[in-house]
């Protein structure tokens, strides 16, 4: 009886000790601790030839909003043409470590596009966007990864005393406005927040940042230079 009771107390304290061990989604990317993002070319593979070029225009103030150097897109894709690399499928495929060794970046991140739609149904107008981040560091190690797809369509509804005339007229204009410009950018831009700002875990803050201390629980005091 005596060896059962000790048995079952065992496992009770290790059960205890394995539920207190927390593991880290970002221990790579804590260990890593990238100053700088270098936004490679998108890899496009909706229909829409502009998407790419379109989506890559909301990141960098995201970015660097949350601290960190962001190399500039406009040149590093001028740079990479330079190279020879003119399709971000090619560049997509080349070794993390070369690239980061080009731009001397800390860290690099890739974005796939798999949906960027807008579908149109009678008087009805639904964007869709499905968009796929994936961030390494200098070794190529992957240290984020996120998806966010997301859908809007205008607002057919009106309110309890409008006519059934006035809710379909409401409803043809609002879906010739989304007809007429899509809310790609808007809604990639709600795509970017959810995927580095309010998923969990977030995109930690970078260096530039008020939070990063805070953040890293560093001593900002262990930075100052005492002049003699």
């Amino acid at each position: 009886m005596k060896h059962v009771l000790l048995l079952g107390l065992s496992l009770i304290f290790v059960g205890c000790a394995n539920f207190g061990e927390i593991e880290d989604p970002l221990a790579t990317y804590h260990e890593s601790q990238p100053r700088s993002i270098l936004i490679v070319p998108i890899l496009n593979n909706s229909v829409e030839v502009l998407a790419g070029d379109l989506a890559v225009t909301t990141l960098p103030k995201l970015l660097s909003d949350q601290g960190y150097y962001v190399f500039p897109v406009h040149t590093v894709k001028a740079l990479f043409q330079s190279e020879g690399l003119y399709e971000p499928a090619e560049i997509h495929q080349q070794p993390s470590e070369v690239i980061a060794e080009l731009f001397s970046a800390d860290s690099i991140l890739y974005i796939i596009i798999h949906t960027w739609t807008a579908q149109y149904i009678v008087l009805n107008t639904t964007t869709t966007i499905d968009l796929e981040y994936r961030m390494t560091n200098a070794q190529g190690e992957q240290i984020f990864h996120k998806r966010q797809k997301l859908s809007y369509s205008p607002e057919s509804s009106t309110n309890e005393e409008a006519s059934l005339i006035e809710s379909l007229l409401f409803s043809a204009i609002s879906a010739a406005f989304e007809r007429a410009d899509p809310e790609f950018i808007p809604l990639t831009r709600r795509a970017n927040e959810r995927a580095f700002l309010f998923s969990k875990p977030a995109l930690p803050p970078g260096p530039y940042s008020i939070e990063y201390n805070r953040y890293y629980d560093i001593d900002e005091e262990a930075f100052l230079i005492i002049e003699e």
